[in-house]
């Protein structure tokens, strides 16, 4: 098996500690979970692979804490290799 690393740019979301009042709404709207909390209830991106960058995180926010910024995401994708019959 041989593995291609991808470096892509994504929307992902990020969150102001300044403006979070730590309700939880973006990680409870989160469709894919890829949002959660840490103690004292402060949000973060937990699984940047499965964010979508559908904005609904920071459409739902009510204090404006969440933006979307472009972000340098890593895959890795293994590709099989044929092996052929002698």
């Amino acid at each position: 098996m041989n593995a291609t690393t991808n470096i892509t740019i994504k929307k992902l979301p990020q969150f102001s500690a300044a403006r979070c009042k730590r309700c939880g709404i973006c990680s409870h709207f989160c469709a894919v979970n890829a949002i959660a909390t840490r103690d004292g209830g402060m949000p973060y991106l937990a699984a940047p692979e499965t964010c979508t960058s559908c904005g609904l995180c920071r459409d739902m926010c009510p204090d404006w804490a969440v933006s979307l910024e472009p972000t340098e995401v890593e895959s890795v994708e293994e590709a099989e290799t044929a092996a052929e019959d002698k």
